[in-house]
């Protein structure tokens, strides 16, 4: 089964094993899955850093409504106030 989220992707790394909760935790910054988002990782304050594409909805040649992808707006984007959060790893 391939994770879906970040918690999915920490439950299959420790194999189902959650009492350790440091290696709960470092599973979880890993955000080892597959983003519909594509790359995608945890800043220091624990929003994501992921990169954000200018879509456009328009009609496929069936005559269904589909998203089509423009262009990379930002690239590792990340919280510009991530600095200033007191959580910290």
């Amino acid at each position: 089964m391939t994770p879906r989220c970040s918690s999915n992707s920490a439950v299959v790394a420790l194999k189902g094993d959650l009492s350790n909760k440091d290696a709960v935790r470092d599973a979880l910054r890993k955000a080892d899955f597959k983003s519909v988002r594509g790359p995608f990782k945890y800043n220091q304050n624990h929003f994501p850093i992921q990169n954000f594409y200018l879509q456009e909805v328009v009609k496929d040649s069936s005559g269904e409504f589909t998203m089509k992808n423009l262009g990379l707006v930002l690239k590792d984007n990340a919280d510009p106030y991530a600095d200033k959060c007191s959580m910290k790893w």
